[in-house]
């Protein structure tokens, strides 16, 4: 068995397997929190619920692949892309919030995740050039390709999909409140859409439930854009509603 499951065991910890990733385990039964076991202590495990877990999966990065995650804290979604893509991969984590940074670069140092790089900057005027398209030429050989492959948009949100932990956000976000979200959000999805190479994939996820937030915001990123958009297949163990616009059959809802 691996280190992180003996060391469970030997605190009386024991799991069950998800059938959707192998590396993924829910708690069965055990003595003390998760949290203070030796296995989260030197960073062998990261507690998250499942759903945190779908957008990395979604994107599905390649073994040795370079991944962007536009905004990355605390840093569940990074983790599990920085496991996904390997030692030999490459995930850069943008995060523009310096308090947010602090959690964001303490979670993948417990984790031991030195195939990450941390900036700060704002998500919607990222330094970084632009995907070369067919307007751009073609590079010279041996000159580094711009844009990516693999980009996770998991965008400030209004929450209500967390409402069972955290109630207050029903009142928070609210009527018009929501509406500088929504416009932050085609601005980050406008950003994406100029960093992601041709046949790349761009993975959009929130934590809320209003359309406004999801499938509207898949509908600006196909007709404004120029994206297209995708549908993803069933997941072991899931099971996922209908979109709530016509059209974009095969979102995980």
């Amino acid at each position: 068995a691996p280190l992180w499951e003996c060391l469970l065991q030997a605190q009386g910890l024991f799991f069950e397997p998800w059938p959707f990733f192998p590396l993924a385990r829910m708690l069965a039964a055990g003595p003390l929190p998760l949290g203070s076991s030796l296995a989260a202590v030197f960073g062998y495990i990261y507690i998250q619920d499942r759903s945190s877990m779908l957008p990395p999966l979604a994107l599905a990065p390649e073994n040795g692949a370079a991944a962007l995650d536009m905004c990355a804290s605390p840093g569940s979604k990074t983790g599990l892309l920085a496991q996904l893509v390997g030692a030999q991969g490459f995930v850069l984590a943008n995060e523009p919030s310096a308090n947010r940074l602090a959690t964001l670069r303490r979670n993948l140092q417990s984790l031991n995740l030195f195939n990450c790089a941390t900036t700060s900057y704002p998500g919607e005027k990222l330094p970084l050039p632009s995907a070369p398209d067919s307007l751009f030429p073609s590079l010279a050989d041996g000159e580094e390709k711009a844009g990516w492959d693999r980009i996770l948009l998991d965008p400030p949100c209004s929450g209500w999909g967390t409402a069972e932990k955290h109630p207050q956000v029903l009142r928070l976000w609210r009527g018009d409140k929501v509406k500088p979200l929504i416009g932050l959000q085609r601005r980050l999805l406008a950003e994406a859409a100029r960093l992601l190479r041709p046949g790349g994939r761009l993975v959009y996820s929130t934590c809320t439930t209003n359309t406004e937030e999801n499938e509207a915001q898949l509908h600006f990123a196909r007709e404004e854009l120029g994206l297209d958009v995708l549908p993803l297949g069933p997941l072991a163990g899931f099971s996922f509603a209908d979109a709530d616009l016509p059209g974009f059959a095969g979102v995980w809802r």
